[in-house]
């Protein structure tokens, strides 16, 4: 738990509470994933204390957002496909969620080899 005064420190310099919240659990991830700390500290096992020195030290930030497409939503909620006569089928729902699957485990195969492939 952070003390009041480093809290809102924080929060001041980050801009505002959600954004310091986003930007400590992205880092602890990256820390905990195996990256380096950017600052020297005392216990460098003690993560939220390193990610509160890197955001005191500007080490780190919150990379701005980026505008998306106008058309994002309509094209998330829709997709195409052609079936067996030729002609463009909607996809919604279980057929949407399969394809997911699908992907998700082509991409799996991918980043993880296995011995056999």
């Amino acid at each position: 738990m952070l003390d009041t005064d480093l809290e809102d420190q924080l929060i001041l310099k980050v801009g505002g509470k959600l954004r310091l919240t986003s930007l400590m659990q992205k880092r602890l991830v990256e820390l905990k994933r195996g990256a380096r700390p950017l600052v020297d500290v005392d216990n460098p096992k003690d993560l939220p204390n390193v990610v509160v020195q890197e955001i005191l030290q500007d080490k780190i930030e919150l990379a701005p957002r980026s505008e998306c497409d106008p058309n994002f939503m309509q094209d998330s909620r829709r997709l195409k496909k052609v079936d067996e006569k030729g002609e463009d089928k909607e996809i919604y729902g279980s057929d949407l969620k399969r394809i997911k699957e699908a992907r998700i485990k082509e991409l799996s195969a991918f980043l993880n080899p296995t011995k056999d492939s």
